[in-house]
């Protein structure tokens, strides 16, 4: 990308490699630095200078590590990936000499970011990028004991290429916007910023940890869509507004394909829920939105919930 480029379709953004240049020097779960990782060390034209590179979507700064000139974004609403993939985006840079960043710090999507550097362990002058596709922030020592994320994509899963110039892709599938067709129309529309009175879909595919007794209540946890630890749904240490009625969920395989059988079974059951809710409420805090599913009230964390435009 180039500086101040923006690309927003369908009301979402599409997710850009914030390099203008781009020279991989070490890829996806390389043998050195990367191993068990699809982090990306990325210069630019000529080896040993210091470029500059752009926010890939409207981010906000979540940690910053000043001995390595690392720091941690997240978008600050879901973005349109490279694969397809509408989720929010939480990506670690690395080894930038003249870090000016700090928590709480929102960069919108084109202006600059930071500076490829030597900060930390580096052997040459690059920026390090790894990205995950999700909200979780966890970042933890593989087996390999290297830092990363839960949930990492290959970078050409993650960003499009309009306007960086590849000088070295490792082989990578590169891909840009018109690559990956969207529709002007109907519920991409929505400006996923949740707000009182937002029409709301579920987003994905949810685990059923635990289905509330008796069975007949037809209610069940999960810890992915409200953040109820799985002991306090054993125990019941938990709001009635923690548990879900399954009513409007189908039972499904984990790619989304609705099953015959339709009985849910804690810690083994997939649902996924197609219907739009009216969100009645905000909590600024936890990101939850309040939702009326079945007559019964539930919060459901904002990440776990799409947005769309139409009744």
């Amino acid at each position: 990308m180039q500086a101040g480029q923006k690309s927003v379709r369908g009301g979402i953004e599409d997710f850009l490699c914030p390099f203008t240049d781009m020279y991989i020097t070490q890829g996806s779960g390389g043998s050195f630095s990367h191993a068990g990782t699809m982090a990306n060390d990325v210069r630019g034209v000529q080896p040993g200078v210091k470029y500059p590179y752009y926010a890939p979507c409207t981010c906000k700064c979540l940690r910053v590590y000043p001995s390595s000139g690392q720091s941690m974004w997240q978008s600050t609403n879901k973005v349109r990936f490279a694969n397809g993939r509408i989720d929010y985006a939480t990506f670690m840079i690395a080894h930038d000499d003249s870090q000016n960043c700090y928590a709480g710090k929102v960069v919108p999507q084109g202006n600059k970011l930071g500076n490829m550097g030597t900060r930390g362990f580096a052997t040459g002058v690059h920026c390090h990028i790894e990205i995950e596709q999700g909200s979780d922030t966890s970042w933890y020592k593989n087996q390999y004991g290297i830092y990363c994320f839960n949930n990492e994509y290959d970078t050409d899963d993650c960003y499009f290429v309009d306007n960086t110039n590849i000088i070295y892709g490792a082989g990578g599938n590169w891909r840009v916007t018109t690559d990956v067709p969207v529709e002007e129309s109907g519920d991409d529309q929505a400006d996923q910023y949740l707000h009182v009175g937002s029409k709301v879909r579920f987003d994905g595919v949810f685990k059923a940890d635990i289905v509330k007794a008796p069975v007949s209540s037809n209610l069940f946890g999960c810890t992915k869509l409200t953040g109820v630890s799985f002991t306090n749904y054993q125990k019941e240490n938990c709001k009635p507004y923690h548990w879900i009625p399954a009513n409007d969920f189908d039972v499904c395989d984990t790619n989304g394909n609705k099953l015959a059988n339709q009985t849910v079974v804690g810690g083994q059951s997939y649902l996924k829920n197609d219907n739009i809710y009216n969100v009645e409420q905000i909590d600024t805090a936890s990101d939850s939105a309040k939702l009326i599913i079945n007559g019964r009230v539930v919060w459901i964390f904002a990440s776990c919930l799409y947005e769309v435009s139409n009744n």
